[in-house]
């Protein structure tokens, strides 16, 4: 008597499992579907009455961002270059050291050819990031835009 009650259950498994099997796979390697692209949206109107040529709070923003970018290039720059003096001086150490325990004078002559030819290389390496801090500091900030005073501010409509 009790396999009769198990019957429905076995036919409603039965059901379920062909219908399971008809839905596709799911493929996991295929980039999820695109979305529309995110308009910027723009600029919020401002009330009536208020002038906003007089607010130089983002300009000046502006020029003290940029200025303190450069500022950052600059030092950079000189880092890069220190750096780069530190290792060409310890470069001159070791190659003192491998000329003192050269076999020949040719040898030690060569060693010395190869240290000179690195060294120019890292003179001209200098002078270009020092011409490029040197342009970086003198790039002219532009003069700030004038502040028109003789503009009456607007009066809001009644």
């Amino acid at each position: 008597m009790r396999a009769w009650r198990s019957v429905p259950a076995l036919a409603l498994a039965l059901a379920v499992v062909p219908a399971l099997a008809q839905q596709p796979p799911v493929n996991t390697l295929q980039p999820p579907p695109r979305m529309a692209p995110i308009s910027p949206s723009s600029q919020p109107r401002l009330p009536r009455g208020v002038d906003s040529s007089r607010d130089t709070s983002l300009q000046t923003l502006n020029r003290q961002l940029d200025a303190s970018s450069r500022r950052v290039q600059v030092d950079t720059l000189r880092s890069q270059i220190d750096r780069q003096d530190r290792l060409m001086e310890a470069d001159r150490a070791q190659t003192d050291a491998r000329r003192a325990a050269a076999a020949t004078p040719a040898d030690s002559a060569r060693i010395l050819q190869d240290y000179q030819a690195r060294r120019a290389t890292h003179e001209a390496w200098r002078a270009g990031k020092e011409a490029q801090a040197q342009r970086l500091e003198t790039i002219e900030i532009p003069p700030p835009p004038p502040v028109n005073e003789l503009k009456p501010a607007i009066e809001p409509r009644r």
